[in-house]
């Protein structure tokens, strides 16, 4: 009887070593969403303030997306045990001393550290999963990211919660420092270097312009909710976007370029890029709105929210590997049209929730949304990749990352924005009414983004044998 790696084509040796990596992924991805539970504690025994204790969660965003546009040169100039070593000992070395920080910058170095080397890993465990697949099995090996990409930010809030209700918060990093270390043990023995080093020139301006143009434009789309249009946000985000600008068009001229954008020139992976911001966009605002609803609207505490929410990214994770393996026998377009129409049709129904819409009847709601985002999201990413050669997989899985992340910055902007500027318009702002009314239509905002995705997908994504 095959086992299970020789039913995808990949050895027993690549089998172990992508484990590993997606571990290793799990863990990083578990820190980002781990800590929002942990902010009013921090900020009683540090004695800072809800606008300073938040960079703890806005600093780690930052700094991982800018590593993120890094990891291709990253991948070029150093073998992959190296690479894997290096960050994972960063990340390591970041959650210990997060673990036992007693002052605030203290903990703000950690988080920084915790970032830089979760930026790495997610793409370079995606890659590494791309190079060690064989294209017919690649849609099974995605499904394992986005089982990893959905369970680990869900579940995060959870375990948080009960851990600093039976402990404190510093168990948070205590538990996870030494699950890093377990795994930096077993890729001694199993990691494989893959692929070829070369040495490229590290560019140092266009590091600088990548640091200021994804920084800047994830900065400021991420402030737009809480501080609105301000003179500082429109800076930021001009300084982003122009910087962003000249990085592109500095490496279109370079004959090493740090992040190789002419893969967008590719049609396939340019519309699977943009597909894949739009439903990053819807993704990632179901979990700032439904909260909002849930707690601040009708009462109920992080922990409720979090249980209401948590059987949604469950269902997501579970699906992921089935539509993995769905796209890898019929191809893109016969999951991502049914799976649209779902995640349209349903969310819908949140645009006309009120103060007494059943919670269980959210959650119902829910879960089959976040079903259907599982049935195109990594599918669509996968069908773009696929279209790439092998040489140019690591610049690509870093573009698409980069693009998502700043595509979930700006739909919450974007729909949050939408939400203040209807209950402002309110006859009394302040009244339940008009906060449901303005989440009304932020998800109402957000539909209309799954439809325009939709008619891109039945115009452009085609089945391939």
């Amino acid at each position: 009887m095959a086992t299970v790696y020789e039913k995808i084509g990949m050895s027993k040796q690549y089998f172990i070593m992508n484990a590993v990596m997606l571990f290793g992924g799990l863990i990083a991805i578990l820190n980002q969403t781990l800590l929002a539970p942990a902010l009013p504690s921090i900020m009683k025994e540090m004695q800072v303030d809800a606008a300073t204790a938040q960079w703890l969660t806005t600093g780690f965003m930052l700094v991982n997306g800018i590593m993120i546009p890094v990891t291709a040169y990253l991948l070029d100039r150093f073998t992959t045990r190296k690479l894997f070593f290096i960050s994972m000992g960063v990340f390591t070395l970041g959650t210990f001393i997060a673990g036992i920080a007693t002052s605030f910058p203290v903990i703000l170095l950690a988080r920084i550290l915790q970032a830089a080397g979760a930026g790495v890993m997610m793409p370079m465990g995606q890659t590494i999963m791309l190079w060690t697949l064989p294209k017919k099995y690649r849609g099974v090996g995605m499904g394992m990211i986005g089982l990893v990409m959905g369970f680990a930010p869900a579940v995060g809030p959870v375990i948080a919660g009960f851990v600093i209700d039976a402990f404190n918060w510093h168990m948070l990093f205590y538990g996870i420092t030494p699950l890093a270390i377990l795994t930096i043990v077993v890729a001694y023995f199993y990691l494989e270097n893959l692929g070829e080093t070369s040495n490229p020139k590290l560019d140092i301006p266009s590091v600088i312009l990548s640091t200021l143009g994804f920084g800047g434009l994830l900065y400021s789309f991420s402030s737009i909710g809480s501080y609105g249009f301000n003179l500082e946000v429109m800076i930021t985000m001009a300084v982003g976007a122009i910087a962003l600008f000249c990085f592109i068009h500095r490496q279109l001229h370079m004959d090493e370029p740090l992040l190789n954008v002419r893969v967008l020139s590719n049609h396939k992976f340019m519309v699977s890029v943009v597909l894949s911001m739009l439903i990053n966009a819807a993704l990632v605002v179901g979990g700032i709105l439904n909260p909002i609803y849930i707690q601040t609207i009708r009462g109920y505490s992080a922990s409720v929210s979090g249980l209401i929410m948590l059987p949604a990214s469950i269902v997501m994770a579970v699906m992921s590997p089935i539509s993995g393996r769905l796209f890898d026998k019929f191809g893109p377009r016969v999951l991502a049209i049914p799976g649209l129409i779902l995640v349209t049709i349903f969310t819908l129904p949140m645009a006309t929730m009120d103060e007494n819409t059943s919670i269980f009847y959210l959650a119902f709601v829910y879960t089959v949304r976040m079903i259907g985002l599982s049935l195109v999201n990594m599918p669509i990413n996968t069908w773009g990749i696929n279209a790439l050669e092998n040489r140019v997989i690591a610049h690509g899985t870093a573009i698409a990352n980069t693009f998502r992340q700043v595509a979930g910055s700006l739909g919450t902007a974007v729909l949050i924005t939408v939400m203040s500027i209807v209950v402002a318009s309110s006859i009394d702002p302040a009244s339940i009414p008009a906060q449901i009314h303005g989440i009304n239509m932020a998800y109402l905002g957000a539909a209309a983004m799954m439809f325009i995705a939709l008619i891109l997908t039945f115009i452009f994504v085609k089945d391939e044998k």
